[in-house]
């Protein structure tokens, strides 16, 4: 009978999660078309599609993905290469999705969703807007038959969206949301790209006008949708012209999230050297707060630090034994010796009494010694009890395994020592260990300046 039980309880598990795993799948005609091979289905992340699968096509052009969705909202799917065509999807646990791509161009087909069926609505009346715009390569068309096709396309969205009535209601409001940024990015999207004629102001037609308003993004719902960074770059400099800078153009956008991902776009991007990648976080690191946002800084910083003498020091922050958050950049004024451990190093181990030696010698001077741990999360309780068996002293501080600090001072062995002088730069991040008698004496070179 038990066994009965948990097969039948088995069968609900399996069923449960096969009924939240989401299908998509279609045909890529062969004729004229952009993608070939293969073709991705992607995630909305921070206002841009990040590749979550791909798979060949197949010899007649089909393709299918199954895959569980991390939340319900915008996908896409296509190539990752937004001029070889990407096509917008809306999902949510056990959906299906049937998409027939035709060169740049795609439509649902077959049976789907209430809000695919809207989606799809939406994606045939703005189509060749969406051609005129975004596939500009090889397209003939300039402002003369654009602006009329645009003109014509506003005037039917209001009766559009009053057509956005599925029994999804966060479907309802997010989708209202992008119609109102397609048309935008559309128009926007035209002006900035190579054209046979350009317009002056003066051709631009009445839509324009009513593009820049007041609390245009009053939420981050547009980071949601596949042009949705390009997008809101494009509005903050559409609104501010042409001429204005970085600080004039932040103030059309409306919260930090949203200036973060366009300082990232607009500035990130372009830098090639840490001076310039640190002169862009020291003046838009109050934006930059995203857990996201500090994942791709840490990797800028990784990639382009240089831990040569004299140069600044790249900072970290982490917690002490109380949970305080303590950064290096804190420690300005005094010489901090750095010692980057883990209580499974033996190496590491053996040079704690010493460590623990220097640090009585140097007792009442302008000196900081900073033990950072790189055990794992799951091994912070013996890092405590290590703290407390061998009476630590120093600053102790848990880094939650090889982060930020091993990649920005490319360590890859433990122990590591490194000095800093009293105004926070980089004396050494190869110093002598405790053990070596020439560490203390580096120490005092360092507090005599």
């Amino acid at each position: 009978m038990k066994k009965i039980i948990l097969s039948a309880a088995m069968l609900v598990n399996s069923l449960f999660a096969s009924a939240q795993m989401s299908q998509v799948s279609g045909t890529v005609k062969a004729e004229k078309a952009t993608i070939k091979e293969s073709i991705a289905l992607m995630k909305i992340e921070d206002g841009e599609p990040k590749v979550i699968a791909t798979t060949n096509l197949a010899e007649d052009g089909s393709f299918a993905f199954m895959f569980k969705p991390t939340y319900e909202g915008f996908y896409a799917v296509g190539s990752p290469d937004m001029l070889k065509g990407q096509f917008q999807i809306y999902l949510k646990p056990g959906d299906k999705a049937e998409i027939a791509f035709d060169n740049v161009n795609a439509e649902f087909t077959g049976t789907n969703t209430p809000e695919n069926t809207v989606l799809n609505n939406w994606a045939n009346l703005t189509k060749s807007l969406k051609r005129k715009s975004v596939y500009f390569m090889g397209s003939f068309s300039s402002y003369v038959d654009f602006f009329p096709e645009l003109t014509a396309v506003a005037a039917q969205t209001d009766a559009f969206r009053k057509t956005i009535n599925t029994k999804n209601t966060k479907f309802n409001g997010l989708m209202k949301e992008l119609t109102f940024f397609d048309m935008d990015f559309y128009a926007i999207n035209f002006l900035r790209t190579p054209r046979s004629k350009h317009p002056q102001k003066s051709d631009y037609p009445a839509y324009y006008s009513t593009i820049v308003v007041k609390n245009k993004f009053p939420n981050d719902n547009i980071l949601g949708t596949l042009y949705g960074k390009r997008a809101m770059g494009m509005y903050a400099e559409f609104a501010a012209g042409n001429m204005a800078d970085v600080n004039q153009r932040l103030s059309f956008l409306t919260t930090n999230n949203q200036k973060g991902e366009y300082v990232l776009y607009s500035e990130g991007r372009f830098i090639k050297s840490y001076d310039k990648y640190k002169s862009m976080v020291d003046q838009y690191g109050q934006y930059l707060q995203s857990p996201s946002q500090k994942k791709r800084l840490e990797v800028m910083n990784a990639e382009l630090y240089s831990t040569k003498a004299g140069g600044i020091a790249s900072d970290f922050e982490y917690p002490d034994v109380n949970g305080k958050m303590v950064s290096l950049s804190g420690q300005k004024g005094k010489v901090v010796l750095v010692d980057v451990w883990a209580t499974w190093c033996g190496p590491c181990k053996k040079e704690i009494p010493s460590l623990k030696q220097l640090e009585k010698e140097m007792h009442g001077k302008d000196i900081v010694i900073m033990s950072v741990s790189v055990d794992e999360e799951k091994n912070k309780e013996t890092w405590l009890k290590m703290i407390k068996d061998e009476n630590l002293g120093g600053v102790q501080l848990f880094a939650s395994g090889w982060s930020k600090i091993t990649k920005d001072y490319k360590i890859t062995g433990i122990p590591r020592f490194m000095v800093f002088d009293k105004k926070g730069n980089v004396v050494t991040v190869d110093a002598p260990r405790p053990s070596d008698p020439k560490l203390k004496e580096l120490l005092e070179a360092e507090l005599k300046k």
